[in-house]
């Protein structure tokens, strides 16, 4: 036993400051059991320019999500860059599982064509594909 009080405050994401350069944090899994963890220093204070440094990267960001979506309206009206694109449209759940089905059917038949190739199967035993 580390000699943890069992009285302690405390409470779901509230660290506890045992002292100025010690500070713990109670966490609970999904079995019921509270692990307590000491917080390192690197996470209790914040690095020199922190703030600026974050809202220079989401400004960054911001504008290269800018420039593509500039570059992929330029291209469909007949620009010439070749650059990657963003995908414009997300499949639905069905297209992606139809998508999914068909490649791991895939890979069922390229596993027995191994095994067939090994002696391991038959050529004619079948395969148990999705549907």
């Amino acid at each position: 036993s580390s000699g943890i009080n069992a009285e302690w405050p405390l409470r779901p994401g509230e660290p506890y400051k045992v002292s100025s350069k010690q500070i713990l944090l109670g966490v609970g899994d999904n079995f019921g059991t509270l692990h307590i963890l000491e917080v390192p220093w690197s996470l209790r204070q914040p690095s020199p320019n922190e703030l600026h440094s974050m809202a220079a990267y989401f400004d960054r960001e911001c504008s290269r999500i800018d420039y593509y979506k500039d570059r992929d309206a330029n291209r469909s009206q007949g620009g010439g860059d070749t650059g990657p694109t963003i995908p414009g449209v997300l499949e639905t759940d069905e297209e992606e599982e139809e998508r999914l089905k068909k490649s791991f059917n895939n890979y069922l038949n390229l596993e027995k064509d191994f095994l067939v190739k090994l002696g391991l199967k038959g050529q004619d035993d079948p395969v148990d594909l999705l549907h």
